[in-house]
């Protein structure tokens, strides 16, 4: 695999383009295991800087994904999610909802978390940290804040695969009125990489979501780190 160190095009995008065919033109299957950056690095005689930026452009474009320990893979079709229907308040279909408990705490919030509820500091919240999981892998590592005073009664139990607006409204008989959603690039790191099985340093979609009843009131806040080779998103517009 020879570059063409004259070009006015960076090294590193030259190994991107040459992997990116490969993987185009199906030489590369999905599922398909990249030599190590080292290996890539002998075969194009660069750096292993250089190499690491070239799969990271092809990470961020979808084309791989790099799984914690094992290595980088080849991806397959990306989950296409309308953005409408995952804010939507409403879910008519009886699915499961697969989710891995991490924690489930109350405590006390610091002034964050209270500023994000509208709460006094220290007030009390539910804490909930969970893994969404989609085809035995964990897709989304997700934090929610609930005022405790709304949902006392809340059990580890009832969080177990269901999504938390139907438990909010079946449970609690809460009216949610609108949800508000922020969405942002983030790099994992260490724990959360860990849980999502991913490497440390990858780029993962951060949604911060703001959930209020028919008197807008915030009855809940989460942040939810999704894996970005595995879901991708978009919305339509009708005229």
């Amino acid at each position: 695999m020879q570059l063409d160190k004259n070009l006015h095009i960076p090294l590193y995008r030259q190994v991107e383009q040459i992997l990116e065919e490969k993987i185009k033109t199906g030489q590369w299957e999905i599922g398909y295991q990249l030599p190590t950056e080292q290996d890539l690095s002998s075969l194009f005689n660069v750096s292993t800087i250089t190499v690491k930026r070239a799969i990271v452009e092809l990470v961020n474009k979808g084309y791989v994904y790099r799984q914690r320990g094992k290595g980088t893979f080849v991806s397959g079709a990306l989950n296409e999610q309308n953005i409408n229907t995952l804010i939507s308040l409403t879910n008519e279909e009886a699915l499961e909802y697969p989710h891995e408990l991490i924690t489930f705490t109350i405590e006390n919030s610091d002034q964050e978390i209270a500023k994000k509820l509208g709460l006094e500091n220290g007030a009390k919240v539910i804490h909930i940290k969970r893994i969404k999981i989609e085809n035995g892998e964990p897709r989304a590592l997700e934090y929610t804040y609930l005022p405790y005073d709304k949902c006392s009664d809340l059990t580890s139990n009832d969080i177990n695969n269901d999504l938390i607006y139907n438990i909010l409204k079946t449970k609690f008989h809460i009216s949610l009125g609108r949800a508000k959603m922020f969405i942002k690039p983030y790099i994992v790191q260490d724990e959360q990489a860990e849980l999502l099985d991913i490497e440390p340093g990858t780029a993962v979609f951060e949604w911060e979501r703001f959930t209020y009843t028919k008197q807008e009131e915030i009855i809940e806040y989460s942040k939810f780190y999704v894996r970005q080779d595995k879901e991708t998103y978009y919305t339509e517009v009708f005229f």
